[in-house]
């Protein structure tokens, strides 16, 4: 695991896009390709922060996967009446190798039984899929995330982040793109409620489909990602200048560190009251403790590299201009840092400034607290800094 910290213009951890884009007007009427979505009043219409993209067209679904393997992707995201869009800007780059993998398991479905219900939850595309909706039909879309793909969390993006001719119209970029696979079909609005469409060896008449279940199933189970399970399915988007949030769940859900799960006291809701339905609500929240893994620290990392970066590298004298730096830490079963270790590895520039660094960084490390292992746990982590 690699924690590269730079210097004060570098990328930090994904941000928050602050606030949503209410559309103007009271009762605007619908923009061109949108006349098919009648009855709508789209001054009510909004731009989410994190946009799904089931209804997206294909093609731009592909090829912001291209272009996020190429570096920070810039877009151009704003709402006009019902008009929700997202523009690529391909001539807009920001920096390379900024993205990071991370496991993040959950299902989302999502029903539309009318045009309002579409545009209150796909709001982005729905123009391609408003004729879906006619008579007695319904459209149900269920999708299945397995990772995330995002910035380090508390990253920065600036203007001056950005390279390329397009980059005067862009006005986000995209800090976190989950990826997945997803299924899209319409149905009579009484069988709606029916068997996930994703997950169905048996396709729906008319049905739409992109990823692969059985290999989401691998790159779930596996923690890594797959190119037959890596469509992508929605994005955090942060303004320039922002701050991007951590990872997100659907409604009623929360992150554990790798998956997606119900409150306990919602998942036992419901339940028979009798000892043995009490037990097996026991046993379900028992087996679904907030996960220790490779995973889980690597998100504890992310989380506390910028606080790291600040405090440890940006404040040291300049005398020093890279630091290779391990921290031998030792976690106990309740989570806590029981001991952190620095070592200077080598360092370009004052050894003494290097090591005040190291230091500095294990100081941080000791107030970390980390998911709950099943026993005490001894790890090394790597810290890379360059000075830019």
């Amino acid at each position: 695991m690699l924690v590269a910290l730079r210097g004060p213009r570098s990328l930090g951890l994904a941000l928050a896009f602050a606030g949503l884009l209410a559309c103007k007007g009271q009762g605007a009427r619908p923009p061109r390709g949108l006349e098919g979505l009648k009855g709508v009043d789209c001054a009510a219409v909004k731009a989410p922060a994190e946009p799904d993209l089931m209804a997206w067209d294909a093609s731009s679904r592909a090829q912001l996967d291209k272009l996020r393997r190429q570096g920070v992707v810039a877009v151009r995201y704003e709402a006009q009446g019902c008009d929700v869009s997202l523009e690529l800007l391909p001539q807009c780059v920001g920096p390379k190798n900024r993205y990071v993998y991370s496991p993040f398991s959950a299902t989302d479905t999502k029903i539309a039984r009318d045009h309002g219900e579409l545009l209150a939850q796909l709001p982005l595309g729905a123009e391609n899929v408003s004729g879906w909706i006619a008579g007695r039909r319904a459209l149900r879309t269920d999708a299945k995330v397995v990772g995330a793909v995002g910035l380090p969390t508390g990253s920065t993006v600036t203007e001056y982040d950005l390279v390329g001719p397009e980059c005067k119209r862009a006005t986000h970029v995209v800090g976190v793109v989950y990826v997945g696979g997803f299924a899209m079909a319409a149905s009579d609005a009484r069988d709606v409620a029916a068997t996930d469409l994703f997950a169905s060896p048996t396709p729906v008449e008319g049905m739409t489909r992109e990823g692969q279940a059985q290999i989401c199933e691998r790159a779930e189970a596996e923690g890594i990602e797959l190119s037959g399970c890596a469509v992508p399915l929605r994005v955090a988007l942060i303004p320039l200048d922002g701050k991007a949030p951590p990872l997100t769940c659907p409604a009623g859900l929360t992150f554990d560190g790798r998956r997606c799960l119900r409150p306990i006291a919602d998942a036992c809701a419901g339940e028979p009251a009798s000892g043995d339905a009490d037990a097996g609500c026991a046993s379900r929240a028992a087996a679904e403790p907030r996960v220790f893994d490779q995973a889980a620290v690597e998100r504890v990392v992310r989380e506390r590299h910028g606080a790291v970066r600040r405090k440890c590298w940006e404040s040291a004298s300049e005398s020093v201009r890279r630091v290779n730096v391990n921290v031998k830490t030792t976690i106990d079963p309740q989570g806590h840092v029981a001991r952190a270790d620095a070592e200077l590895v080598d360092s370009d520039g004052s050894a003494d400034v290097g090591m005040a660094v190291a230091r500095c960084i294990a100081g941080e490390i000791r107030t970390w607290q980390f998911p709950e292992p099943e026993r005490q746990q001894v790890l090394t982590l790597p810290f890379h800094l360059i000075r830019q």
